[in-house]
């Protein structure tokens, strides 16, 4: 591009397009004007057309026939080939054009036009144009059209991406409703049932007693469940504020929360990592607790701090294959993993490290790598 003011108006789009600082509808406001200016026409509208009506979401234009918020026939627009084509369409001066007598020049008394389509999703969404009621003096070149397509894609990109947001809010706001339900509808009666069980499985004798452990197991676990499922909830795939923490510490405390009985863990080479420690710990907690709920009496647990991670192993009987093929993979198959081992994935995913699993008859070995650096702990004596 040989034009140095035309290269001043890339350059401009280009801080515009970086700017976090301003609102979405303030920056695309900016992009109409750059476009007017550099092509010097008279109007820059950018327009919604999904509904079959010509709706001016923004424009130049403060007065006169198109300012934003107006709503026109599109089939008396010259954006209607735009958006049947779905492709730019350009003209300089309509008299002397095949468009001479379109609906268009008439309806709208434009007679230099320069539009391109406005897809979002996959569908045109409307189009961004410029025009002006005198025909140009020269025709447009192909810096012109570029730079309308640039800007075109550019504010389409930035209309998609703001849709992606507010349909990731409502639907963090439809799972923070859930979470609200399984806290309180969910686990108050179960609360209850598990008091009331407990209350009655001290009072009678074998084998009635037994039965209501066994039962009171069972809602234990669901409660268990429940706590997976709201922290999936609540927190997704995304972690908090990280800080310096130490291996050794969260992963005792987690062991008290779980406390497995017949089980012995033991911290080996611990280190400081960078992390969000309530996330960290719930990785611990489910991972002891399929400790408790699968592995035989006597097992030993170890967890390890690595150059670049840290490894928690045990000697139990080793996840089926089956389920250690799935963890960290890209599908999820809650009927081989449970919830718990999905957390687990979260968590590690959540920082940006990386999990993989070896299982065998002779126990289970988690190695998480990836781990920002930082000073290692000294091992305790």
């Amino acid at each position: 591009m040989s034009d140095p003011d035309a290269r001043n108006y890339f350059r401009d789009l280009y801080e515009l397009a970086t700017d976090a600082s301003a609102s979405l509808d303030d920056r695309i406001a900016e992009a109409i004007a750059i476009g007017r200016d550099r092509l010097d026409l008279q109007y820059g509208v950018l327009s919604y057309t999904g509904d079959g009506v010509y709706e001016v979401v923004d424009s130049t234009a403060t007065e006169g026939s198109y300012p934003a918020g107006s709503t026109h026939d599109l089939e008396e627009t010259w954006c209607r080939h735009v958006v049947a084509n779905r492709e730019p369409l350009v003209v300089a001066d309509a008299d002397g054009s095949e468009y001479s007598d379109d609906v268009a020049a008439e309806a709208t008394g434009i007679r230099c036009y320069i539009g391109a389509p406005v897809v979002v999703d996959g569908d045109v969404y409307g189009t961004l144009c410029y025009s002006s009621d005198r025909p140009r003096e020269r025709s447009f070149d192909d810096d012109d059209r570029r730079f309308v397509e640039l800007l075109t894609c550019w504010i389409a990109r930035e209309i998609e991406r703001d849709r992606h947001y507010e349909t990731l809010e409502a639907q963090n706001a439809r799972l923070d409703e859930f979470a609200g339900v399984l806290a309180h509808d969910l686990r108050n009666p179960l609360t209850a049932a598990q008091g009331y069980t407990e209350l009655a499985a001290e009072s009678v004798d074998e084998p009635e007693a037994g039965y209501l452990r066994t039962a009171l197991d069972s809602l234990d676990r669901i409660d268990a469940m429940i706590g997976d499922t709201l922290a999936l909830a609540r927190e997704g795939a995304d972690v908090g504020e990280r800080e310096p923490v130490e291996l050794g510490t969260v992963a005792r405390v987690a062991w008290e929360t779980v406390a497995p009985a017949d089980a012995a863990l033991t911290v080996a080479d611990d280190r400081t990592l960078v992390a969000d420690e309530s996330r960290l710990r719930r990785l611990f907690e489910n991972l002891f607790r399929n400790v408790a709920e699968h592995c035989g009496p006597d097992t030993a647990v170890t967890v390890r701090g690595t150059d670049d991670g840290f490894v928690v192993e045990d000697d139990g009987p080793g996840l089926p294959p089956s389920v250690a093929d799935s963890l960290f993979g890209e599908d999820f198959d809650r009927d081989r993993r449970g919830l718990g081992l999905l957390v687990v994935e979260r968590v590690v995913s959540g920082h940006g490290w990386h999990g993989a699993v070896d299982a065998d008859e002779s126990g289970t070995r988690l190695v998480v790598s990836g781990v920002s650096d930082a000073p290692r702990a000294s091992t305790p004596a």
